[in-house]
């Protein structure tokens, strides 16, 4: 790829980036459990039926764990929130990726340029 191509590939992530709008770091799970009432429906011998769901966010940032529960009518929103912050990572990372191949695209050139 040319360094021309590179720059518009960069460009075009750029404009990616300022179209995602709010996210959020983490991964978001269901989960169901059982409580501690003994003849609850969670316990039945024959068909228990655990309680749930329950929706949970867990994320790490800036080096500290955190999880909460989500309430179910805010799931889909966050869930919006998880996967944009996914997207962010992957077109950062893919700028960082056409930087670094730019960088030593450009030194190339500088060397034979230079007849070094």
């Amino acid at each position: 790829m040319n360094h021309s191509e590179i720059e518009q590939r960069i460009e075009a992530i750029k404009r990616r980036l300022t179209k995602l709008g709010s996210m959020h770091p983490g991964s978001l799970s269901e989960q169901y459990n059982v409580c501690g009432k003994p003849r609850c429906r969670c316990k039945d011998p024959k068909k228990p039926r655990r309680h749930g769901p329950y929706y949970q966010l867990s994320f790490t940032w800036r080096g500290k764990s955190g999880s909460r529960f989500v309430r179910p009518e805010r799931v889909t929103g966050i869930r919006h929130k998880v996967e944009n912050y996914k997207r962010f990572r992957k077109l950062v990372n893919e700028w960082v990726d056409l930087a670094v191949e730019l960088d030593q695209a450009e030194r190339a050139t500088s060397k034979q340029r230079h007849g070094d």
